[in-house]
């Protein structure tokens, strides 16, 4: 028995939805409703239209979509004359601006983690410099990266 294009995008909705959770640490329910919004053919799609495709309540939805709307993944838009709470997908990059964000946070933390060690604790201090300057390496290559990404997709 063949699956049809419905049950093949359900897989792949799934498949996103653990691959978020194993990536990302976002609960499952969150990577449905990115790969829901991924996938769609809508521009947007409303909490009610979401609770329909993932199969959740509304407050499963409106706090994964928040969670979303936080990491930058998804974005809320909205449609002149309806009251509602639409969503999309945010562009390919944001998956990059969500891992420069976690970086900048490391840097802050090693920043602050020698600021309150004890100096003379050598190894501890090195440490954290050494993860504090492989952070500061990743966000100017990150920021390299987006820029080449911007020249390619210009071209195109």
């Amino acid at each position: 028995m063949s699956k049809n294009k419905d049950d093949i995008k359900r897989e792949f909705i799934e498949d996103m939805a653990r691959t978020c959770e194993q990536t990302f640490g976002l609960p499952r329910m969150g990577g449905r409703i990115w790969g829901v919004l991924l996938t769609t053919e809508k521009e947007q799609l409303s909490s009610e239209e979401l609770m329909e495709e993932v199969h959740a309540s509304r407050g499963s939805v409106s706090t994964m979509v928040r969670m979303l709307e936080r990491v930058g993944f998804i974005k809320r838009v909205t449609v002149r004359g309806d009251r509602r709470h639409f969503y999309s997908a945010s562009g390919a990059e944001s998956l990059l601006h969500a891992e420069l964000a976690s970086i900048k946070l490391f840097i802050q933390l090693m920043e602050r983690g020698k600021q309150v060690m004890n100096p003379k604790d050598k190894k501890g201090v090195a440490r954290l410099e050494e993860i504090r300057a492989l952070m500061m390496f990743f966000e100017s290559e990150y920021k390299g990266l987006l820029n080449r990404w911007h020249q390619k997709k210009d071209k195109k």
